[in-house]
């Protein structure tokens, strides 16, 4: 649930500095996309700059971030996250400091619907719009693959580690439980593929590396642009697609 680096941070100038540019490698009718807004035009207004007033409006600043709505329209609520907002019923906010319904720069996810100057991406287990419109993109399309349930299932578990198989544990070693997280990723919807690994887990009870031990499974994931942050599905719950 990290915060940082924030909506201010300019990822584009980040990776142009590391001479690794962001930029589009699909048309624009891709079924992926990369956001990538003008940093100097995407003005967001939000709150929570001032520690003493934290309703107050931020001063007007460009941001490397665009907002997420349940509907194609600039008036419709934010689209929600309940693990981030568990007590509210995962209600978003426009502080600063909250990043349950933002897209950052670079961050790669599947278009769920189109609608004039709307693109729908999948979020959380749900559409979330955003404005799109041609004369100034937020986002770009990418080529990419995708992760989808497989035919028959009606949802896949999400997972915020990427633990080994019980069986990969030697003795003396505490087995992790591996819990599925709140979120539900349902049949129909599709999710970008940032990485793939297989399981491993680090154990250590002391800061002496002699005695601390790295388990490597055989039980392979996939890390997906879920929501804000990344995520892990295993590869037996899910088939990959090509998007262009």
């Amino acid at each position: 649930m990290h915060e940082d680096p924030g909506p201010y941070w300019d990822w584009a100038h980040y990776f142009d500095l590391l001479h690794r540019p962001l930029h589009a490698t699909a048309g624009k009718n891709s079924g992926e996309v990369m956001i990538l807004p003008d940093y100097d035009e995407n003005v967001v207004p939000y709150t929570g700059c001032d520690d003493k007033n934290p309703s107050a409006p931020c001063p007007p600043h460009g941001g490397g971030s665009i907002m997420l709505r349940t509907e194609h329209r600039d008036d419709a609520p934010l689209v929600k996250d309940i693990g981030k907002h568990p007590t509210t019923g995962g209600t978003a906010t426009m502080s600063v400091y909250d990043h349950s319904a933002r897209a950052a720069t670079g961050q790669k996810f599947a278009v769920a619907d189109r609608q004039g100057d709307w693109t729908a991406i999948w979020y959380l287990g749900q559409k979330a719009w955003f404005h799109n419109p041609p004369k100034q993109r937020t986002a770009v399309g990418v080529h990419g693959l995708v992760a989808v349930a497989k035919p028959g299932a009606t949802s896949v578990p999400v997972y915020g580690r990427a633990y080994p198989e019980p069986a990969a544990y030697p003795a003396g070693v505490p087995v992790q439980s591996l819990t599925p997280m709140q979120y539900t990723f349902a049949a129909g919807q599709a999710y970008a593929v940032v990485g793939s690994e297989r399981g491993e887990y680090y154990y250590s009870n002391t800061y002496d590396r002699a005695g601390s031990t790295v388990v490597r499974g055989e039980l392979k994931y996939y890390e997906i642009q879920f929501g804000h942050r990344v995520y892990f599905v295993k590869a037996d719950d899910v088939d990959l697609k090509p998007v262009r």
